[in-house]
């Protein structure tokens, strides 16, 4: 992907306004009713495959959070609220199916999707590589959120020579996806191209 690629991943037009009295940038108002529903759905097929490809296609004993590339994707085009309404729907949707005690999941995914929204929102330009430096702290502390969650709610111990290999894997493999995915998650929002001279 070239520097120019990078910068067109731009979440905002050049030509917003400031509002006078807040000195903020509202965000693009064109969205399509059906790029969100499809960013929807995008959530609930990653977290099939994030259970399918856990069961069956471990590499270096990790997968990658598909489920957080979409919460991602959703916090940074929505917004902090959008994004906590994905992790925590994504959160349910994990525990039921691996049948976790409910709500540990959403625990640690729905504040992840709120502060990246947050973040988001306090941004007049997202790129792509900020995309990426979002999702891989995101990821990073859904890890972290996770170990906490098994230790405190679950009271299970943590291999941790295993752990850090995983992690480490884990974080590598989502990072890769989302570079491959955001731009095409972005596509589907309904996010404007900008104008090209």
């Amino acid at each position: 992907m070239s520097a120019a690629e990078l910068h067109e991943f731009d979440e905002f037009e050049d030509d917003l306004f400031e509002d006078e009295e807040t000195g903020e940038t509202p965000r693009a108002a064109r969205t399509s009713p059906v790029g969100a529903l499809v960013l929807g759905l995008a959530l609930i097929i990653a977290v099939y495959l994030e259970i399918a490809l856990a069961i069956d296609a471990r590499v270096l004993g990790a997968v990658p959070d598909l489920a957080a590339i979409v919460i991602v994707a959703i916090a940074v085009r929505f917004g902090a609220s959008w994004g906590a309404i994905a992790g925590f729907v994504a959160g349910l949707l994990l525990d039921v199916a691996v049948q976790t005690p409910l709500g540990a999941s959403a625990l640690v995914l729905t504040p992840v999707g709120w502060i990246a929204g947050v973040w988001a929102e306090r941004r007049r330009r997202v790129s792509l590589g900020m995309a990426i430096a979002m999702l891989m702290v995101a990821t990073l502390a859904i890890i972290v959120g996770d170990v906490i969650v098994t230790i405190a709610i679950e009271g299970q111990d943590v291999a941790w020579g295993t752990f850090a290999a995983r992690a480490l894997a884990g974080l590598a493999f989502t990072v890769l996806l989302g570079i491959l995915l955001l731009p095409l998650l972005r596509r589907v929002a309904g996010v404007p191209e900008r104008d090209r001279a």
